[in-house]
């Protein structure tokens, strides 16, 4: 009989899994192209909308867009999928973060999805285009500059529309 050893509580696993998720990277490159991601919805399924925000050196670009009735989990990966869109391919190393745990665990993680499949494969397609490109999650409305103005450029475009 195999002994598997204690059972880990549910708490336990799930400040695990948060920590797993909490990564930061320390180490990014002076060259690189940061971008911060975050989709919204009001209502699940509702009006949703996509925020990006572009750095990379002194220059910055955002994004704000309504991309009609949606899951806030389709909103989430929808803001991945433009900001690789909108960057087409680049030698120069990418940092993509996002708050979103499912759109991290999909596209990272091998998470198995029951929805948005196409969606999901389309975007491993576009990341597979880029010779340095990491996905970072980051924790939502901790104060966290660039996924704050993410956040809100999401937020904004669906209040233009409502």
């Amino acid at each position: 009989m195999k002994d598997v050893g204690k059972p880990v509580s549910p708490e336990k696993k799930k400040k695990k899994i948060q920590e797993k998720f909490t990564s930061h990277d320390e180490n990014v490159p002076e060259n690189a192209v940061c971008i911060y991601t975050d989709g919204a919805s009001s209502g699940n399924p509702g009006p949703s909308g996509i925020g990006i925000l572009f750095r990379f050196g002194e220059h910055e670009k955002e994004m704000s867009r309504y991309i009609g009735i949606a899951t806030n989990n389709i909103a989430e990966l929808e803001a991945i999928k433009t900001a690789l869109l909108e960057l087409k391919t680049i030698k120069k190393p990418v940092r993509i973060y996002t708050d979103s745990a499912y759109a991290f665990g999909v596209l990272t993680l091998n998470w198995k999805a029951k929805k948005n499949t196409e969606l999901i494969e389309s975007i491993k397609k576009s990341m597979a285009k880029f010779n340095d490109l990491k996905l970072i999650k980051v924790r939502g409305h901790a104060g966290q500059e660039g996924n704050e103005r993410a956040d809100f450029l999401a937020t904004m475009a669906i209040k233009t529309i409502v």
